[in-house]
């Protein structure tokens, strides 16, 4: 079940498109559920949609996580980024600012969330997710290729006391992600990790390893 709205962010002068993925049984229970954030929204359901006209069909993780077992599943936030300026906004903490203090607030004044908050992010949304999981309410992130200038980030951003995943290629478009993937499994000596032989930097390599991902947190 999809639900889809709008939310106003100052911040970055825009509107966000919210996409809310609710589980299957959602309505006719009152448990409550861990929560995925996606970040490059628009990427993760349609092909139309999508910015580069590959969606990581998260519609297909979902119903093969059902069919092992994880019956709970999430619930899952697909924030859109602006395509024009996806760069610039990844690469400070102003979204992730407001997701923490605008965006999450919101939501779970109209769902039911848990406590089991994360966070999933490709290429250059890693600093985002990074950013996110630095406050005590986002429990791990999942980073996909990551795309990250070490350089401009303090080590207080790599709190160890959270789950991480982290995903690379071997034929990524540029040497560097594989050497930000190894960087960050130096700094996150506890994080698992997965490189991939075969794989590149696109929406096609990444949507083959999202269960392997999503697996890695669901219960």
């Amino acid at each position: 079940m999809l639900e889809g709205f709008k939310i106003n962010c100052y911040p970055l002068n825009r509107t966000i498109r919210i996409s809310v993925h609710l589980p299957k049984d959602y309505n006719s229970t009152t448990r409550f559920y861990p929560v995925f954030y996606f970040l490059d929204g628009q990427n993760m359901y349609s092909d139309q949609d999508s910015f580069r006209g590959v969606s990581l069909d998260l519609e297909t993780t979902i119903q093969q996580l059902s069919d092992s077992g994880k019956d709970a599943i999430y619930i899952g936030i697909a924030a859109a980024n602006n395509p024009l300026m996806r760069d610039e906004e990844y690469k400070n903490t102003k979204l992730a600012n407001f997701i923490l203090n605008s965006i999450h607030p919101y939501l779970a004044s109209r769902y039911r969330f848990n406590t089991f908050i994360y966070a999933v992010a490709c290429s250059d949304a890693s600093y985002t997710a990074l950013a996110l999981a630095k406050d005590e309410l986002f429990k791990g992130v999942c980073l996909i290729s990551p795309v990250l200038h070490f350089n401009l980030i303090s080590d207080d951003i790599f709190p160890n006391n959270k789950l991480y995943y982290i995903y690379c290629g071997e034929k990524e478009l540029s040497s560097s992600v594989k050497e930000n993937a190894l960087k960050l499994k130096e700094k996150l000596p506890d994080a698992h990790m997965m490189i991939d032989k075969n794989e590149i930097h696109n929406e096609c390599s990444w949507k083959n390893i999202l269960f392997d991902a999503l697996n890695y947190f669901v219960l």
